[in-house]
């Protein structure tokens, strides 16, 4: 099985379905974004990443993504096979990518950050120096724009945080001292989380950095997911059983 993805694992999206291709020890290619027009010409629909070629098959949507990939090889599973804990993983991962989204985008295209984001794109891209500081004023006008139409990045600074600590209260009740959200196995439901937390980990939003640290199981949930998915942690596990 030949296997690609295409985009930046700069974004949670991506992350996500590397993580499932991790998880299910299927080896890929990751072909990083080398020019904005690589959007549209990976995915003519919508332009939006990430992209996953199978044997020459392109599946977009990373939900549709993990979906397919299931189907290929089922284990180990990311979908429950009890439909009550299957309903209740698949309600967490839409929730992750269709709202926490937005308070991820609202911390990263805030006037606060917005300049570090902008930095941390442009530089993923291999373009000429002089290019890059025209690039950084797209990005934040382009990207930085879609947050702003959402609406969360309007919220003043202070209580956009705070709300978003309040969503990671309710993530904890959520999982309820399991190791992963209903279930003893990493499902659609983390990988969708740690996808999003992942992305504001890396660097240019510390302060929800450090709305993380300042919940330690939290954080004990995140290096969780972190240590089930890395490459080859599944022969490592069964090497030790």
């Amino acid at each position: 099985m030949e296997v690609t993805l295409f985009g930046s694992r700069l974004s949670p999206f991506v992350e996500k379905v590397a993580r499932g291709l991790q998880l299910k020890g299927i080896a890929f290619e990751l072909v990083p974004v080398k020019s904005p027009l690589d959007f549209k010409r990976w995915n003519p629909q919508t332009g939006k990443m990430p992209v996953l070629e199978i044997d020459g098959e392109r599946i977009f949507d990373s939900t549709a993504i993990l979906r397919r990939l299931e189907e290929l090889v089922p284990e180990p599973r990311l979908h429950a096979s009890d439909p009550a804990t299957y309903a209740r993983q698949r309600f967490i991962e839409d929730w992750s990518d269709e709202s926490l989204y937005w308070y991820v985008m609202g911390c990263r295209w805030t006037d606060v950050n917005a300049g570090a984001s902008a930095a941390q794109v442009a530089d993923s891209i291999p373009l000429p120096d002089f290019v890059k500081p025209v690039m950084r004023i797209v990005l934040r006008h382009q990207i930085g724009g879609q947050a702003t139409a959402q609406g969360l990045v309007r919220l003043p600074f202070e209580q956009l945080l705070d709300e978003l600590g309040r969503r990671f209260d309710e993530l904890l009740v959520f999982l309820d001292g399991r190791p992963f959200f209903f279930s003893d196995s990493p499902s659609v439901a983390d990988l969708a989380i740690f996808g999003q937390l992942h992305t504001l980990q890396s660097g240019p939003t510390p302060q929800a950095a450090r709305l993380v640290d300042e919940r330690p199981l939290l954080g004990q949930y995140v290096r969780r997911v972190d240590e089930a998915t890395r490459p080859g942690a599944q022969r490592r596990l069964a090497a030790a059983s």
